[in-house]
């Protein structure tokens, strides 16, 4: 009996092993040295002490008990002429929007995002991107959080309420109305592709108005985390390359050898889990069954 339970364990513990291996999300490292960190616009008003460059969107504050003048926080506008505001806005479509860009240290994919929105009680509008070169982006679809809807007007280049509707995510709100009561909130996906950028794109706020409108220019928020895997090299495949025509080798001998059944992406923890659950299980099965025989 005690033969059997330490097989068992030895098969438990395996498998504990594989999927803290295999499926663990890690923080991921933005780049803050890269030039590619940047945003659009940021709020910068030495004389009243506030000054929000996007290096304060990693800035942690207590989720209660600060006063709204006192969060240190990244803060930007989609408002171009705000005041105390550096930078320009960038136009989406004809509409006013606020790029922030983070670059990570290795490649990666990424699972979800946390911060902490300035005013807890407001929805934010916005959307997601990756991108491998910083210039060619994908769009995330967000499960959590976050819903995508039709937004009626955005603000345009002359800084107006007059910018065309846009289809985009709204936030559900982290908090209540008041500024020292701003909560933690995590927006979930699939696991991106590799990706060695992220980006915000933001339309700005509702003003706690709660119409599913946007009415407000400023968007800030703090204690900014990534969560996901580092990419492996299989993942991203060999490099392409450009070989002269003359150069190319003659065709290798045909090889009759089946060739091995294929490994599972790296991507797809869900069939690698199951793999290797399956395989260890399998063990166990056999070392039990053969315990048993001897008896």
């Amino acid at each position: 009996m005690v033969k059997k339970f330490s097989a068992v364990f030895t098969v438990m513990l395996l498998i504990i092993f594989v999927l803290t291996q295999t499926v663990m999300a890690v923080v991921l490292e933005v780049d803050t040295a890269s030039p590619e960190f940047k945003s659009d616009t940021w709020q910068n008003n030495e004389g009243n002490d506030e000054v929000f460059p996007i290096s304060m969107a990693f800035s942690t504050t207590p989720t209660r008990g600060v006063p709204n003048d006192e969060v240190e926080r990244f803060c930007a506008n989609v408002q171009d002429g705000a005041a105390d505001m550096e930078g320009e806005v960038s136009i989406l479509n004809g509409s006013a929007v606020n790029n922030a860009v983070f670059p990570f240290k290795e490649t990666v994919r990424i699972d979800s995002v946390t911060w902490k929105w300035n005013n807890g009680g407001r929805q934010y509008f916005f959307l997601l991107y990756t991108s491998m070169d910083g210039q060619n982006w994908t769009e995330i679809e967000i499960t959590g959080n976050a819903v995508k809807t039709a937004v009626e007007n955005t603000y345009d280049e002359t800084g107006d309420l007059d910018g065309p509707g846009v289809e985009c995510y709204v936030s559900t709100p982290a908090g209540s109305t008041d500024d020292d009561d701003v909560n933690p909130i995590t927006f979930t996906f699939n696991q991106t592709p590799d990706a060695k950028y992220f980006k915000i794109v933001m339309f700005g706020n509702d003003g706690e108005s709660g119409d599913m409108a946007v009415s407000h220019p400023w968007v800030s928020f703090n204690s900014l985390v990534f969560e996901g895997v580092i990419a492996t090299e299989e993942s991203a495949g060999p490099a392409a390359v450009d070989t002269p025509a003359a150069d190319v080798p003659a065709p290798a001998p045909a090889d009759n050898t089946p060739a091995p059944a294929p490994a599972p992406p790296s991507g797809d923890t869900g069939t690698i889990i199951l793999i290797c659950v399956l395989i260890i299980a399998a063990a166990g099965v056999v070392i039990l069954r053969k315990k048993i025989a001897v008896k």
